[in-house]
């Protein structure tokens, strides 16, 4: 097996924590942007047709709208967890990434 030049080495660790600080930033981006889409879904269609039909509703429909408004808050939440951990999982990587660079810069001149 051929051992490659330490500064090869130095190289690929700084491209491939390049390509992860990428895919992290791209991750946040795509994770901020969908929470407020989340977000919106949550607190504007429910109360926003309540609004719209408040005096033709009867009293049994406000008890649906709320719990059609607890079950889509869940469901989203749900969904915003995930999404939560998805970015958290690329930042990491990418930090893991640039961490690794470091070590083998540092050791590298030492």
């Amino acid at each position: 097996m051929a051992k490659t030049e330490p500064t090869e080495d130095l190289a690929a660790l700084q491209r491939h924590a390049a390509q992860l600080k990428a895919a992290a930033d791209k991750a946040v981006r795509t994770y901020d942007r969908d929470t407020w889409i989340r977000f919106t879904l949550v607190f504007f269609p429910v109360p926003f047709v309540l609004v719209l039909l408040r005096l033709q509703i009867e009293a049994w429909g406000y008890y649906v709208a709320g719990a059609l408004f607890l079950a889509s808050a869940s469901g989203l939440y749900a969904l915003d967890g995930a999404a939560a951990a998805r970015r958290d999982r690329a930042v990491k990587a990418a930090d893991e990434a640039q961490k690794a660079y470091d070590d083998a810069r540092t050791a590298r001149s030492d």
